[in-house]
């Protein structure tokens, strides 16, 4: 990883499959991976920051599937406990 040269946005961008307006809104956000000013203008992404963005978005997507999983759950609860559940329903007389 050492090795590897410190990308420029457009690189990244094309590497990770994104456009360059969504990392801007992930680094506006707090979301993006760490930036080196190397001058004024001369910003770029070190392989180590492409490396620790990659994991800190692992955990977050681990993180939102667990919450979503949470919520589904307690829906499925609420439903099963209303009166109006189909467990709760007479069968018609044919």
């Amino acid at each position: 990883m050492e090795d590897e040269p410190s990308l420029t946005f457009g690189e990244f961008c094309r590497l990770e499959g994104v456009s360059k307006s969504w990392l801007y809104e992930q680094l506006r956000l707090g979301l993006g991976p760490e930036i080196t000013e190397l001058g004024p203008r001369v910003r770029r992404i070190t392989p180590k920051a492409r490396a620790e963005w990659h994991e800190r978005m692992a955990e977050l997507a681990k993180s939102e599937s667990r919450q979503l999983e949470a919520e589904r759950r307690r829906a499925q609860a609420a439903s099963a406990a209303s009166p109006r559940h189909i467990s709760r329903r007479r069968r018609q007389a044919t």
